[in-house]
């Protein structure tokens, strides 16, 4: 992921879901009650109002048009696909570049039911499990942190360490992470998601077009995206051809493969004044099945 400090981009998406949380309820689309707490107490104190949140959203919205509308499809779309693991009998859940995501401690049902492993930077993830203790008292048992860097550790290897079963029904949520890989890591993650996972187990993720990645994309917010991502110090390197997601994924082993546009959600999530809200097309969402 370049040289970018991963809390930041943490930090980044935490706020994005604290701001959320804090719209009326008609509006926003989500909620995310642990979201807050990554940040000081003042901060906590101004997503709180809803004026605020609205301010910040509008100048997010000047500087990349629709993005923000995206990244809040892609939490609600991922925490329905959680929701339908549940349901369905998964038995863990892998988080892959967690950051502060707190599907694990939010979602109901995840507790009781899953063995979670949140996979991270250890920059970032020293970070969470301070505030996690902070926010529940201890870390909570169903959840097993596994510290890896991407590059240089085998996440193989740090997943059995942890407790991981690969013959149990997995859910993998890998969100806002493959288009900072280079292709290998990518092949090399969904090979183990195929090798090492149950029967049924299933992966959820987002992906950007190669257009996006490489530049030449004609949506100005992608431009954008790439220019602010690169100015933080990191490099998008990983896409796939435009539409060509479902021939992708299953030429790499899965067997189901679903291609969810930002639009879809939009139409099915975004309900009240939340319709209004601007979408960019320049995310795709996946559902793949084992």
């Amino acid at each position: 992921m370049g040289e970018i400090d991963p809390r930041k981009m943490a930090l980044q998406i935490a706020g994005l879901r604290a701001n959320e949380t804090h719209l009326s309820e008609d509006e926003r689309v989500f909620q995310d009650p642990y979201a807050e707490y990554f940040f000081p107490a003042e901060v906590r104190q101004m997503v709180r109002n809803v004026d605020w949140v609205k301010a910040e959203r509008a100048k997010y919205e000047a500087l990349m048009p629709g993005v923000n509308g995206a990244l809040v499809a892609r939490i609600r779309f991922i925490d329905e696909c959680l929701k339908d693991a549940l349901e369905s009998g998964f038995k863990q859940l892998v988080i892959v570049g967690a950051g502060y995501d707190t599907r694990a401690y939010r979602v109901p049902g995840v507790k009781e039911r899953l063995k979670v492993f949140e996979i991270d930077h250890p920059l970032t993830q020293g970070v969470k499990v301070d505030t996690l203790k902070q926010i529940f008292g201890a870390l909570p048992d169903h959840v097993s942190y596994v510290s890896v860097e991407f590059g240089r550790d085998r996440l193989n290897d740090k997943l059995r360490q942890a407790g991981y079963d690969a013959g149990q029904k997995t859910l993998f949520i890998i969100e806002g992470l493959l288009m900072y890989l280079p292709p290998a890591a990518v092949e090399g993650l969904l090979a183990f998601v195929c090798q090492a996972s149950g029967p049924g187990s299933a992966l959820v993720a987002d992906t950007f077009s190669t257009a996006v990645v490489s530049g030449s994309s004609p949506l100005p917010e992608a431009r954008m995206l790439k220019q602010f991502v690169e100015n933080e110090g990191a490099v998008l390197q990983f896409g796939i051809g435009e539409e060509k997601e479902e021939a992708f994924f299953k030429s790499r082993g899965f067997s189901r493969v679903s291609r969810v546009s930002t639009a879809w959600c939009k139409d099915k999530y975004f309900k009240g004044p939340s319709r209004e809200r601007a979408v960019s097309p320049m995310f795709t969402f996946i559902h793949a099945v084992v």
